[in-house]
């Protein structure tokens, strides 16, 4: 926004006129450079990722995730998340689909806890176990799976990532970034981020397969931060349900 102001105004002659539009063009030169400046490379954005993400002591959010099926319908979660990061630990509890409603899991280090609401029991397996959770969780370093990382550098290490644009949200710029797979045979070849400038975390995650077609849409909202979560807590499951140890 421009200030508006009230110059004293010079007589009107030939001569007046030089010092204004002189003025007038030199601050459109100014004005212009410094709008574009503004936009940050991508290994600059990334930096500040990882640094937001290794800083980070604790957050709650919730997780929107919209599932696309092979005959386009669109299957939806809704999953309340809270993490912390230095212990190695982090929380889930399902709200929808309701065939899944009140199910929870805490990954909790070299362990994943996995309780259902139906059966009132809490299934342990190791972190690092293909099998736990029928496959679900991601591969991360060294094998281990239970890990829920704001790092985009580090979870698209296999990617080419590129600046699409800077949108404006609510908290101010919006960073959208594209990270290309480097595997042309890979089912995911196209992930689409969006990060905020205010805190340097994504909010959302887009995957895409080689046609273009949406695999996947992550959606963080409400999110607060180091906000000095109790682990104790976020590990608590139903003092009550039995225990199934399927650890090795």
């Amino acid at each position: 926004m421009h200030k508006q102001t009230s110059p004293h105004l010079a007589p009107r002659t030939r001569r007046s006129f030089s010092p204004v539009i002189g003025a007038l063009a030199l601050c459109a030169a100014l004005i212009a450079p410094s709008a574009a400046a503004q936009a940050l490379d991508v290994d600059t954005v990334l930096d500040n990722v990882t640094t937001a993400a290794r800083d980070l002591r604790d957050a709650t959010f919730l997780l929107e995730r919209k599932l696309g099926d092979t005959d386009g319908t669109t299957i939806a979660l809704e999953i309340e998340i809270q993490v912390v990061p230095p212990d190695g630990l982090a929380s889930a509890y399902i709200i929808q689909p309701d065939a899944l409603a009140d199910n929870e899991i805490v990954l909790d280090g070299p362990a994943v806890y996995n309780y259902t609401f139906l059966t009132n029991q809490v299934m342990v397996f190791d972190a690092d176990d293909p099998d736990a959770l029928g496959g679900l969780l991601p591969k991360g370093e060294d094998g281990a799976s239970a890990e829920i990382s704001f790092d985009l550098g580090a979870i698209f290490a296999g990617y080419v990532a590129t600046i699409a644009g800077v949108e404006q949200g609510p908290d101010g710029d919006v960073y959208v970034i594209e990270f290309k797979n480097k595997d042309p045979e890979a089912l995911i070849l196209d992930v689409v981020a969006r990060v905020s400038a205010a805190d340097w975390l994504p909010r959302q995650l887009v995957f895409m397969e080689a046609d273009g077609r949406v695999m996947a849409e992550l959606n963080a909202t409400d999110l607060v931060i180091d906000q000095g979560l109790d682990p104790a807590e976020v590990r608590r499951l139903p003092d009550d349900a039995e225990i199934i140890d399927n650890r090795r």
